[in-house]
C-alpha cells in the first residue's frame, strides 16, 4: 500500500477552512441546545407548578423535564467536545504552519490582550450551563415526586 502524496498548500488550507466552519458549527450548536431546553422546562414547570394541573400531569410534567434536562446536558457536552477537538485541530494547523494561533484557548487571548478573567467571567460557561439544566431537572423531579405524594 502506498502513502498518499503530502497535501497541496492550497489543499491543506481548504481543510482547515472546512474544519474552522464546522468548528464554528459545532459552537453555534452547543448554545442553541441548552436554550432550547431551558424554553422547554419553562413550558413544563407552568404546567407543573399550576394549580389547576391535576395529579397526573404534574407528575409527567415533572418527569419530563428530567428527560429535557438530561437530554440538554449531553447534547452540550457532545457538541462542546466536538468543538474543543476541532480547536486543537486548528490550532495544531496552525502552529505547525508557523500561523498565529488564532484558535487556542480564549482564556489564553484574552490574558495576552490584556483582559485577565474576573469575576463570574471566570467561570467556564458550559460547566454553569450544565449546572443550571441539571438544576433544573432535580426540580422536575422534585416536581413529580410531590404529584406522587399528593392527597
Amino acid at each position: 500500500m502506498s502513502t498518499p502524496p503530502a497535501p497541496s498548500d492550497e489543499q491543506a488550507f481548504l481543510q482547515y477552512q472546512a474544519v474552522a466552519a464546522r468548528r464554528a458549527g459545532f459552537d453555534s450548536m452547543m448554545w442553541q441546545a441548552p436554550g432550547l431546553g431551558l424554553t422547554a422546562q419553562a413550558f413544563l414547570m407552568t404546567i407543573a407548578l399550576s394549580p389547576d394541573t391535576g395529579q397526573l400531569a404534574q407528575i409527567a410534567s415533572g418527569l419530563l423535564s428530567v428527560v429535557v434536562s438530561f437530554m440538554s446536558v449531553q447534547l452540550l457536552a457532545k457538541h462542546r467536545r466536538h468543538e474543543l477537538a476541532d480547536s486543537i485541530w486548528l490550532q495544531d494547523f496552525e502552529k505547525s504552519r508557523g500561523l498565529p494561533e488564532v484558535h487556542g484557548p480564549a482564556e489564553e487571548r484574552c490574558r495576552e490582550a490584556g483582559m485577565p478573567s474576573k469575576g463570574l467571567v471566570r467561570l467556564r460557561s458550559h460547566r454553569v450551563w450544565t449546572i443550571g439544566l441539571v438544576v433544573f431537572g432535580g426540580v422536575g423531579l422534585a416536581t413529580a415526586v410531590v404529584g406522587v405524594v399528593r392527597p
